[in-house]
């Protein structure tokens, strides 16, 4: 008695949420890696229940599509101060980024071989691009990274991946399709070939070495969705079968009198059917109102709860439930998150950027200026698609007053919109020298000339 007294007056000055009381399930104690909970076939079963999802559920494929959009769409542009030298560069990434050039099977270009990186890291958790030594990639989905046959001694393999004592890559165990579902084992490949490509949560290296997609939380409830809106056509279908059910108290039946069986119902299911029920039978499960009232609101709550899996929000896939400011402060807020991720593909890009660099050079397409080396080639991948006009005229008029006061920059203003200021000068000269040229008069901006310096 007095030592569930004492052990009661210890917890009541503790953290809730380290007593549940029998109020919830009591969570484990013990701290793993991540990788423990997703080890083996069970990263597997993830990966094909989500493929699964994209594949026969529209929310689920548009999430991952509209994810992309803002995610996964960059240009390139050199910043050096050697312009000749940033026209050359860039000539050579725009000629490697032709599917020829950059995917081994031919089949995808640079971009949208990366746009396919994103969706296989939201989709599967993870993926690998093996850089090769003729300048294109191998893209390599999740399930083919696995151990080696043969695990030599005292590696330290995880789901695929050797590594350190402190998480970091060192080779991939990479094995190939055989037939529609067979795999085989094929090669070892050094980490310093792979960009691997994937959500790693915010768990240190020792403790997340493959990757775990965001959407995974979203999983159970869009799977019972869609088995529920399954159901839930079944049934309308099902209502709207029987054009009439007729109920009796009297013994009467319009049907055969010499029916042994009243209850015996027969229906044809390919035409609209008149139900004559026996006496105290009923047929409250045909509802003119399906699917009701709250089971469609609870399926854009189950939507609403599945898209924030993705950070993504309702008003993007129902327009009509926000207003136009509202609309717009969710997704100035959406575009705030999809910072983090899109440094993500940055990175990727940086990393292929300087492998190209570094080929180019070696194959003798690209010659660097004397005293030239490649940290010293300055190189950006701007978001293509980062903050379109709402209203133009009344931005650009913020835009030049915020450039006037020195809180902005004409370059970093024409980034968010995903160009680059100094083409845009460039561009608008050449136009403005044209029209010169026809005798048109046009109103870009006041044309200065240059003073006399003689």
């Amino acid at each position: 008695m007095i030592r569930s007294t004492i052990d009661r007056a210890k917890s009541a000055f503790t953290y809730e949420a380290l007593t549940p009381r029998g109020r919830r399930k009591r969570v484990s104690s013990i701290v793993t890696r991540e990788d423990k909970h997703v080890r083996g076939n069970k990263h597997r079963a993830l990966q094909a229940n989500a493929s699964d999802l994209v594949r026969n559920m529209s929310v689920c494929a548009w999430a991952v599509r509209k994810h992309l959009d803002y995610v996964s769409c960059f240009t390139f542009n050199m910043k050096t101060a050697n312009v000749e030298l940033n026209t050359e560069i860039e000539r050579l990434m725009a000629i490697d980024a032709r599917p020829s050039r950059c995917d081994i099977a031919g089949k995808f270009g640079r971009e949208k071989m990366f746009r396919i990186a994103e969706a296989r890291r939201v989709v599967d958790g993870d993926t690998a691009l093996v850089m090769l030594n003729d300048g294109r990639l191998q893209g390599i989905s999740a399930d083919l990274i696995r151990d080696p046959d043969k695990v030599l001694p005292g590696e330290d393999w995880i789901n695929g991946v050797l590594v350190t004592g402190f998480g970091r890559r060192l080779a991939f165990g990479v094995h190939q399709r055989h037939g529609y579902s067979g795999r085989k084992y094929d090669r070892r490949i050094n980490a310093t070939n792979v960009i691997h490509y994937g959500f790693f949560s915010d768990r240190f290296a020792a403790d997340q070495v493959r990757g775990i997609s965001p959407l995974v939380a979203a999983l159970d409830p869009l799977r019972d969705l869609k088995e529920s809106i399954q159901l839930a056509q079944a049934r309308a279908k099902v209502a709207q079968i029987f054009a009439m059910a007729i109920t009796r108290d009297a013994p009467e039946t319009i049907g055969d009198p010499d029916d042994e069986d009243p209850t015996n119902y027969a229906v044809d299911f390919d035409d609209p059917q008149l139900l004559d029920l026996a006496p105290g039978d009923d047929a409250k499960f045909l509802d003119s109102r399906t699917p009701s009232t709250e089971f469609q609101a609870f399926s854009v709550l189950v939507i609403q709860l599945a898209l924030t899996a993705l950070d993504i929000p309702f008003s993007m896939f129902d327009g009509s439930r926000s207003t136009f400011y509202g609309g717009r402060a969710e997704w100035l807020q959406y575009l705030s998150s999809c910072q983090d991720k899109r440094a993500d593909q940055i990175e990727m890009r940086r990393v292929y950027t300087v492998w190209k660099l570094r080929q180019w050079i070696r194959d003798g397409r690209l010659v660097l200026p004397i005293g030239t080396t490649i940290s010293d080639l300055d190189f950006e991948w701007i978001a293509a698609n980062k903050t379109p006009w709402f209203d133009q005229s009344k931005e650009a008029r913020g835009h030049v007053a915020a450039i006037k006061a020195g809180l902005d920059t004409p370059q970093r203003i024409a980034a968010e919109k995903g160009g680059v200021y100094e083409e845009n000068i460039d561009a608008i000269a050449k136009a403005s020298e044209y029209a010169k040229s026809k005798g048109v008069a046009v109103d870009f901006a006041p044309i200065i000339e240059p003073k006399n310096q003689g």
